[in-house]
């Protein structure tokens, strides 16, 4: 489990982040180029690089949580005594994990309708489930990102110092 851990730390997400961002970038520099100098453009490259961004917004705002680089308000922590301070961000991780189990289960049944009642996205003939899994699925690696900083924190100080 560890090595798997691992992998995703190290390789699967750092991809996943750039290949996403890769395709987002790739596609709209070609519907931009088909649009002016072509005069027209295909419905379904906007759609599919909107949809990438948002599955890339969820990655990596998990890995934001991972290293600790996240927006964080620290001016209450630094005023406390370093077991309070603990307290408090073990709370913090407490109410983002209340929040995204709640998030996924809304998520889950919004998914459900989408996909019972047929709904596709209108540029192309894909459910609109698929789409909406960026929610599930982004939350629930906020989920493993948080559980993972308690069972594996990262060295954080020797991050920054080596510049990571």
């Amino acid at each position: 489990m560890k090595a798997l851990m691992k992998f995703c730390d190290t390789k699967l997400i750092k991809w996943f982040i750039i290949g996403t961002y890769s395709y987002f970038c790739l596609i709209i520099v070609i519907e931009v180029i088909r649009r002016y100098v072509f005069g027209a453009s295909s419905p379904w490259g906007e759609m599919t690089a909107r949809y990438a961004f948002v599955y890339l917004t969820y990655v990596a705002a998990s890995e934001g949580i991972r290293h600790g680089s996240h927006i964080r308000i620290d001016l209450v922590p630094k005023l406390l005594s370093t077991t309070k301070s603990k307290l408090l961000s073990f709370y913090i991780d407490i109410l983002i994990l209340i929040l995204a189990a709640t998030i996924i289960y809304y998520s889950l049944e919004l998914m459900n309708i989408q996909w019972t009642a047929g709904i596709v996205m209108s540029a192309i003939d894909v459910n609109m489930a698929f789409a909406q899994a960026a929610l599930p699925l982004g939350w629930l690696l906020i989920i493993v990102r948080t559980i993972q900083n308690w069972v594996d924190p990262l060295d954080l100080s020797t991050q920054v110092a080596e510049g990571h």
